[in-house]
């Protein structure tokens, strides 16, 4: 097979990466010496103070003013156990104590009010709740309820051990759960799902403790779907069990009992619904060998369908808003769009390409952007619906455009592997770039952007450099664990994963970036592609071993190998 010279050219460097990868590990960005100290030390570590604000009402107080009485007199602390992404966090549990003499402690006639401050990064967590005496032994079932951690605010959780229940919150208890209680739930992938119920009391304060509620839920509405009752050791986390269907939908009421007559109290509210539909993902590989575009329904590790007509060397795939499939042929410089369920005949877009090595759709206009990676060709042509038509060029400040992506505000990225820059373009796109980023890049090979906007760049020669908005700031540098990296996704709690061909590993780093990492090696083999399904499990498309490894959070067993039809796999893709 004939490849373009790009493409020939990128092999070569992957190649060579073994006499100069050693090199790399000492190169970063530059940092300020000079030491910073309290809450500027915290944000520039990416952590902010987070406090645990507990009301312990006094005995008599809670005899006569409120029912039921949940505090024993043993109670003297709380364990709090924090996880973020279903991952324990080192140097948890801990414990706060509960008594009008505990340090972090205030008492009025009615109530002791206790405090404890912790610092983590920003991101989603839970918390697990368990009521102690002095001897650390538990007098209450471990309680969960989830929190974020946010920039510019307090980020106080406030805890009461006694209380009326004024409303039931609903919270996603997993990766594969996204959404809210008002909005409704998505539950990802085929498999049992938990959600976390919590019971607040008029003020917004979580109920814990003895006493609390035992929860039930059951749908009714929604052929397929069931709950399942919490366990004594996760007392309030019910699990969804989908039946499997993608698009089904169920309606669930969630209801809390209590032993004695809380629930007919005035104001007490013991019953709460919400809605939950299942997203049953399709995976997509591009397979530069064979040449095909292999489809997979879930669990994924049966026989796919394969769509090869109009294929040749697929090296990218997106999806439009409408569902229709767009996969980039770099050696045969076309774009084929192809209509669901994929297995027709493709509508072929060729005018102006050299080596369609990158594509993107604009959620505005759906129009398709295709970055032609060919030595001195350095353009990006645009494509409006039906795509058939002369596209307009985007040309300046372009060097061998090896990458494009979008903002949440429409803007276009597009690095430039050999002029060592990332440009940044507002639409309508036809003019000079609005900002041109150079600082920290090395051979820029693939981009992303997070739901913040921040822009993360995988340099083939130097490591991965993050530049926050407006993009003119020395970013963060991240060399440790990166080899050759050529592929990036980042997950909704803002990890990022990093495909480091030169070394055959994937590395995953937790904000802010510059700690730890843990890596993932088992099964994985010069990864040219990675991705994230809804649920969060991670995919290595492993272009030497003709595999694609799929690994559940977090990310340490052993994977789930896809191999039927997978030949030189170059691009993952999901159904959105």
């Amino acid at each position: 097979m004939m490849h373009s010279s790009a493409r020939m050219r990128r092999l070569t460097f992957i190649a060579a990466l073994g006499v100069y990868g050693a090199s790399l590990a000492g190169c970063g960005g530059g940092r300020s010496s000079v030491p910073a100290t309290g809450s500027q030390a915290l944000q520039q570590a990416g952590k902010v103070p987070v406090t645990f604000r507990i009301d312990v009402p006094q005995q008599t107080a809670t005899a006569k003013l409120r029912s039921p009485r949940y505090i024993s007199p043993a109670t003297t602390q709380l364990a709090i156990d924090i996880e973020q992404g279903e991952e324990s966090i080192a140097g948890y549990p801990v414990t706060v104590g509960l008594t009008p003499t505990s340090g972090g402690c205030t008492s009025s006639l009615a109530s002791t009010y206790c405090q404890l401050t912790l610092t983590l990064a920003l991101g989603n967590y839970t918390a697990t709740l368990t009521t102690e005496d002095a001897n650390g032994t538990a007098l209450s079932s471990a309680q969960t309820i989830a929190f974020s951690v946010v920039d510019n605010s307090t980020n106080v959780i406030a805890i009461v051990l006694s209380g009326i229940p004024h409303s039931l919150q609903i919270a996603s208890g997993a990766y594969g759960v996204v959404g809210s209680q008002s909005a409704g739930f998505t539950l990802y992938g085929a498999a049992p799902q938990p959600v976390i119920v919590t019971a607040l009391d008029a003020d917004g304060n979580t109920i814990v403790g003895p006493g609390s509620p035992t929860y039930s839920a059951s749908p009714v509405s929604g052929s397929g779907w069931s709950a399942v009752a919490p366990s004594t050791t996760a007392p309030n986390t019910i699990v969804i069990d989908p039946p499997g269907t993608n698009g089904s939908g169920a309606t669930f009421v969630v209801t809390a009992s209590y032993p004695d007559s809380t629930c007919s109290q005035s104001g007490a509210v013991c019953r709460a619904t919400f809605t939950i539909t299942s997203d049953v993902q399709t995976l997509f590989v591009a397979n530069s060998d064979g040449p095909s575009v292999t489809e997979y329904t879930a669990p994924y590790t049966g026989t796919p369908t394969t769509i090869s007509n109009g294929v040749t060397f697929p090296s990218a795939l997106v999806f439009d808003g409408l569902g229709n499939l767009f996969v980039a042929n770099s050696d045969s410089n076309t774009v084929g769009e192809y209509a669901p369920p994929y297995t027709g005949t493709p509508t072929i877009v060729s005018s102006g390409m050299d080596d369609a090595l990158s594509i993107a759709v604009n959620g505005a206009a759906e129009d398709l952007f295709v970055a032609n990676a060919h030595v001195g060709t350095n353009t990006v042509t645009e494509y409006a619906p039906p795509y058939t038509g002369a596209p307009t060029t985007i040309s300046s400040g372009l060097d061998q455009p090896f990458a494009v992506t979008f903002d949440g505000a429409e803007n276009l990225f597009v690095a430039n592997y050999s002029g060592n820059t990332v440009t940044e373009y507002a639409p309508p796109y036809a003019g000079a770039p609005t900002a041109t980023i150079a600082l920290g890049l090395n051979q820029p090979y693939a981009l992303v952007v997070d739901g913040a906007g921040n822009l993360f760049v995988a340099n083939f020669a130097g490591g991965i450099t993050i530049y926050a908005p407006p993009y003119t700031g020395a970013p963060t540098t991240i060399t440790s664990g990166v080899t050759g990296p050529i592929a990036l996704v980042v997950d909704g709690a803002g990890n990022l994963f990093v495909g480091n061909y030169g070394n055959s590993t994937v590395t995953r780093y937790a904000r802010p970036y510059t700690g730890a990492h843990t890596t993932v090696s088992s099964g994985v083999n010069q990864p040219y592609a990675v991705a994230l399904d809804g649920a969060d499990n991670l995919y290595v498309a492993n272009f030497m071993a003709n595999t694609v490894t799929e690994y559940a959070p977090p990310y340490t067993g052993t994977p789930t190998t896809i191999s039927t039809g997978v030949v030189r796999p170059t691009a993952l893709l999901f159904t959105p």
